[in-house]
């Protein structure tokens, strides 16, 4: 059997792979003798001296009094759960005191994703023009700070601030 024969490329990788073998060879037989004969090598390092640099630089951090209250804030229990679906939500508010659904109306959220304002009412999300889960009910206009509603039935519009 006859091999090809190698080009260039081929030549020139096997050079440096082989130049590699012979100066791992160098390191570990030759430099690592030299530096054992003069006690030149990595020296271990003491254990209570590690703890006491790693405990100084951790004590640079401090947390500070921002990050404390942040941290406290994080854990404290939720009054609303933002997280609740549509008929948990009936359910909230329909426990609630003067909690008649038709009548409720909750513009809690503004999102501006560039042409598109949406309102979140209710825990549900809604354009200019579309009919809320209510019925009866469109909503006409959407601000960052209250929306317009129209009432199909009486025909009348009233605004609602949003509630934070």
């Amino acid at each position: 059997m006859r091999m090809k024969k190698l080009n260039n490329r081929q030549i020139i990788i096997i050079a440096v792979a082989v130049l590699c073998v012979f100066y791992a060879i160098y390191e570990l037989v030759v430099v690592g003798t030299v530096a054992k004969k003069a006690g030149t090598g990595p020296k271990p390092v003491a254990g209570e001296s590690f703890v006491t640099a790693l405990n100084n630089d951790l004590m640079k951090y401090v947390i500070a009094k921002a990050d404390s209250y942040i941290i406290e804030r994080a854990e404290t229990s939720w009054n609303k759960n933002p997280f609740l679906d549509r008929s948990s939500y009936r359910e909230y508010v329909g426990k609630e005191p003067g909690g008649d659904l038709a009548t409720k109306i909750i513009y809690s959220g503004y999102v501006d994703a560039g042409r598109k304002k949406l309102a979140i009412i209710n825990g549900w999300e809604y354009e200019a023009g579309d009919s809320l889960d209510i019925k009866g009910y469109i909503l006409k206009n959407v601000a960052p700070s209250r929306v317009l509603i129209f009432n199909r039935n009486t025909g009348s519009e009233f605004y609602v601030p949003i509630q934070e």
